[in-house]
């Protein structure tokens, strides 16, 4: 619940500047998703799934890349802290315990994440810096 009120006042917090470190990796989201920054533990949180709702209370539907790409290196050492390969070990953990979470969906390319994210209201994802972003997704700046 503290997590959701968190979500709730992170997502659009303004005069905040992005974080420099974000620089390696662009975040995306569907155009259903309020707000132009997000808090970096408040999109680590939904992406370790101990945060489900945005802010306005829909669901949030992170979509990862694979776990050998480049950019899921660079984004899962700035925004969950940890090596994309302990990521990888948090889920298979996950996937075991008494009350088991599902990974977010992984997805092979830039274009695949956002094609998930184009479709999928309340999807966040991640891509390049060299990937063209359509119209049908939104840049956000991760924020500290």
């Amino acid at each position: 619940m503290r997590l959701l009120a968190a979500l709730a006042t992170a997502v659009l917090i303004a005069g905040a500047t992005p974080s420099t470190a974000a620089d390696e990796f662009v975040v995306i989201v569907h155009p259903s998703v309020a707000g132009a920054n997000v808090r970096r533990a408040d999109l680590a949180s939904v992406f370790l799934r101990k945060a489900t709702r945005w802010g306005n209370a829909s669901v949030a539907v992170p979509v990862d890349q694979s776990g050998t790409s480049a950019v899921r290196k660079a984004f899962s050492d700035s925004v969950l802290g940890m090596p994309a390969g302990t990521a990888v070990q948090y889920w298979q953990k996950q996937m075991f315990a008494a009350n088991p979470l599902r990974p977010p969906a992984v997805k092979g390319s830039d274009a695949e994440v956002i094609a998930f994210v184009e479709k999928t209201d309340g999807a966040v994802g991640y891509v390049s810096k060299a990937a063209a972003l359509p119209a049908g997704v939104k840049p956000i700046a991760v924020i500290d």
